[in-house]
């Protein structure tokens, strides 16, 4: 993971005045006294509300209970990479318009709320005592890092993700290397991430679904309730070789897209879908069922699985076997929200959408590469096409 950087230079004045209430009376730049109400620059401590656009030309420090509200109307967007620090209990940033800087931190009780659009374009940090809320969309993040308090039911698209503190999702996230070393609790929405590595406290439960594209890893304690699902589509561990502990609690859906590797305990009562090898070298304990489709059963055991177990009594297939010309399709976006579009020289037949225990949801009508997808519930989806060549698919993500 990124070293995280904050780097928060040549502050505003950090000398304490009176505490007034300041807007916004006009666009400009923030270091110009007469974009404000009191024909000044504003102290640290003051209460400042913004309903204009707002050049942001200088970092800025809010401290000593002070605020910084940006109405849905108004904007503090940053000229060149200018930074913001929230410190101290009662401090905060609530935005409900736009905000835009290169790297903001919330410390010593300071908070956020955001329900616009709130841009970081480094690194974001909220402190041990901090705390954050996004209701809205918060993105461009290259890092963030939270060893407080964070609640996301909006949308988040970051980079680097790193929790220790404690993490509450029910919206759509999305990262490239996800850590957690805290508590994590997720109710609902999608999780869709590159890698993903537990040694803390997960939680996944009531509804929604976790994709990783490449390596998922569990050294720690992961709760999968049902009502969710795990696609992993590389290599899947829980618990390593050298006697680290780990404790997954299965009572949903996980597919592992490439080999399965159990180093401590697994129980629950849910499905495992395993597309290649499969190895079992702790403790496999439960009523959950177990099906790898090289053999149905795990391919080499050197550890304990219970006689509760069963294998491939529910049957299970991960991914369709691969066309020669799969890498001549891509889809865009991907996530998909309502509409998808396919990008290829092929002329197809036929298309179907597939949920990934291979049930036929949605049928396409072509002509036309554009496909509505207004009609899916959220989740991972295989797109079967057919065309002279044969069948193709590619997988896509519908939030």
């Amino acid at each position: 993971m990124k070293k995280f950087a904050f780097i928060l230079l040549s502050w505003v004045s950090v000398t304490t005045y009176a505490q007034q209430t300041i807007s916004s009376v006009q666009n400009g730049n923030a270091s110009n006294p007469f974009t404000w109400s009191c024909t000044c620059f504003p102290s640290t401590n003051d209460n400042i509300i913004i309903n204009h656009t707002i050049n942001m030309d200088v970092n800025w420090l809010v401290n000593n209970g002070g605020s910084i509200t940006v109405n849905n109307t108004g904007s503090l967007i940053q000229t060149g990479n200018r930074s913001i620090l929230i410190d101290g209990t009662n401090s905060k940033y609530l935005n409900y318009g736009n905000s835009g800087f290169y790297d903001v931190a919330y410390t010593n009780g300071g908070y956020g709320t955001n329900t616009g659009h709130f841009a970081v374009y480094r690194g974001m940090y909220v402190g041990t005592t901090s705390s954050y809320t996004n209701s809205g969309l918060l993105d461009g993040l290259d890092s963030l890092m939270t060893e407080g308090n964070f609640t996301n039911s909006g949308t988040l698209f970051g980079g680097n993700i790193l929790n220790t503190g404690t993490f509450e999702q029910s919206g759509h996230l999305a990262g490239d290397s996800v850590g957690n070393t805290g508590t994590f609790t997720s109710t609902g929405g999608y999780m869709y991430f590159k890698a993903f590595g537990n040694s803390g406290t997960f939680t996944m439960n009531t509804s929604g679904f976790m994709d990783v594209q490449f390596n998922w890893f569990n050294l720690g304690t992961f709760n999968l309730e049902n009502g969710t699902r795990i696609y992993a589509h590389s290599d899947f561990f829980n618990g390593d070789s050298i006697g680290g502990t780990a404790f997954l609690t299965n009572n949903a859906i996980i597919e592992v897209g490439n080999n399965f590797y159990n180093g401590y305990d697994i129980n629950g009562s849910g499905n495992f879908c395993v597309s290649n090898d499969s190895y079992n070298w702790g403790n496999m304990s439960g009523t959950f069922d177990f099906c790898d489709n090289t053999g149905g059963g795990m391919d080499y055991n050197f550890g304990t699985i219970a006689g509760t177990i069963t294998f491939c009594s529910t049957g299970c297939s991960v991914g369709v076997e691969e066309s020669s010309k799969e890498e001549n399709i891509t889809v865009f976006p991907n996530p998909a929200q309502d509409k998808l579009e396919i990008n290829s020289e092929e002329y197809f037949i036929s298309g179907t959408i597939l949920s990934l225990d291979g049930a036929r949801v949605q049928t396409i009508n072509f002509p036309g590469k554009i496909i509505d997808l207004t009609g899916l519930s959220q989740g991972s989806y295989l797109l079967l096409l057919q065309s002279e060549n044969g069948v193709q698919y590619i997988k896509f993500l519908k939030y």
